[in-house]
């Protein structure tokens, strides 16, 4: 059991943790599909109900799965940066049907682009007012705000996003008898922090339902004490239309002609782009003609210019930094390569398969569980540059079969992972879960 300063950080404990998940995983998280779409998916169970609240009494639902009504559903979520889990989050905001469900956001602090992105769409959106950090003074206020605004609002389900939004709308909901408590599960948690982990083991135990991205990231929440029958799986979605048809911008694109490798995410340690170089040091090593961009910014940043700089690629390799039009970048790539040492579902790797692009990516947390090797794709183990410089070699090289596995990914994309499908099986799942609230 993980507890406030015990560490899974090394491999060895994570391996463990996993395995324990997997034998106490149903084989139907593993192996049920829906129907056409390859998709592990858990159907939202028939819970015993939320616990009744002893002061704060929520809206009950009425009429089940064919309820006629709108249903309230309130999003817990922090302070987000530009990344995989605020996209994901604008994009299913953005097409919810209106007509049948009413948003309201309660952020841990009205800050940012985020905050504008939110606004813009016209849901409401409440400061908790609490900073970075749910320890601080401030979570306590925080906490009573986000209670307050459950009395008037009343939802029918409260869902948070991120360890810390999670804890508060657990706790929150169970306080408030809210019927429908999910939390969301993103990653596979190798660079949670101990007191971050013992959180989470506190929100799955609370809650009615945990959606998962990926069947990987599923197995990691039963381990962190999700009961197996209230995981449901809903993978991220991609718009394929935005990524397919967009015109590209020359600024990737060497002036002679040189194949360009690309990659796009926040730099962080998980992503472990430090890898990435490595690889990059060993093809120029080689002789291997290419130029590299990465799009994204994060704390890493110094450490991987300086690194570049002692590798010899400072003329080899651009840092871009933040771009809101990634999918005007992505043609402008040879091959796309992903370097993480963890991933829940990538959403990077997803836009570039969106774009026929050919992708080098880890075998990693849901990675593959969206791309296949040899046919979509090269996969390759995390944290070996030997392997991934072979893989990239291997795709410059031959540009034909780069460019067959790229469109095979686009159609993969197109038919397996479009944005309407994500926002469908989200709908879909909120309103069979409000639906088994109901006596029969």
């Amino acid at each position: 059991m993980l507890r406030p300063g015990v560490r899974r950080h090394d491999a060895r404990g994570r391996q463990r943790t996993r395995d324990r998940a997997l034998r106490a995983t149903p084989a139907r998280i593993r192996r049920r599909h829906v129907s056409g779409a390859g998709w592990p998916l858990l159907a939202p169970p028939r819970a015993r109900g939320a616990r009744r609240g002893v002061r704060c009494p929520a809206r009950r639902a009425s009429g089940g799965h064919g309820v006629s009504r709108r249903l309230r559903l309130l999003y817990v979520v922090g302070n987000f940066v530009a990344g995989g889990a605020e996209r994901h989050l604008l994009e299913l905001w953005q097409r919810l049907d209106r007509d049948r469900f009413e948003v309201e956001i309660a952020t841990f602090q009205r800050v940012g682009q985020f905050t504008r992105d939110v606004e813009a769409l016209g849901w409401p959106i409440h400061d908790l007012g609490m900073g970075s950090t749910i320890y601080a003074p401030s979570g306590g206020r925080g906490f009573a705000r986000l209670v307050h605004r459950i009395l008037a609002f009343r939802p029918d389900v409260i869902q948070g996003y991120l360890f810390g939004p999670n804890l508060f709308a657990a706790l929150a909901g169970r306080l408030c008898g809210v019927p429908v408590i999910v939390v969301s599960k993103r990653n596979l948690d190798a660079f949670e922090t101990p007191r971050q982990i013992w959180a989470q083991r506190i929100a799955h135990r609370l809650a009615t339902h945990v959606v998962a991205v990926s069947v990987a990231v599923a197995e990691t929440a039963v381990a962190l004490g999700a009961r197996p029958e209230r995981v449901t799986v809903i993978p991220n979605g991609v718009d394929v239309e935005r990524f397919a048809g967009a015109l590209p911008d020359p600024v990737v694109r060497a002036s002679n002609g040189t194949p360009v490798v690309g990659a796009v995410g926040c730099l962080a340690a998980r992503k472990d782009y430090s890898n990435l170089l490595e690889a990059l040091s060993l093809l120029e090593r080689r002789g291997r003609r290419f130029h590299a961009v990465v799009v994204g910014d994060g704390k890493e940043r110094d450490a991987l210019l300086r690194q570049t700089r002692r590798l010899g690629l400072a003329e080899r390799v651009r840092f871009l930094g933040e771009r809101p039009d990634v999918e005007r970048l992505l043609p402008g790539m040879d091959v796309f390569v992903l370097s993480s040492r963890e991933e829940g579902i990538p959403n990077a790797l997803l836009e570039a398969m969106a774009a026929g692009r050919p992708a080098v990516a880890t075998a990693v947390g849901g990675t593959p569980e969206v791309m296949e090797d040899g046919t979509t794709g090269w996969l390759v183990p995390p944290r070996d540059p030997e392997a991934l410089a072979a893989a990239l070699e291997a795709a410059l090289s031959d540009p034909a079969e780069a460019a067959r596995r790229g469109a095979a990914a686009q159609r993969a994309a197109r038919e397996r992972l479009s944005i309407r499908s994500m926002v469908e099986r989200h709908e879909e799942f909120y309103r069979a879960a409000v639906g088994a609230q109901e006596p029969t």
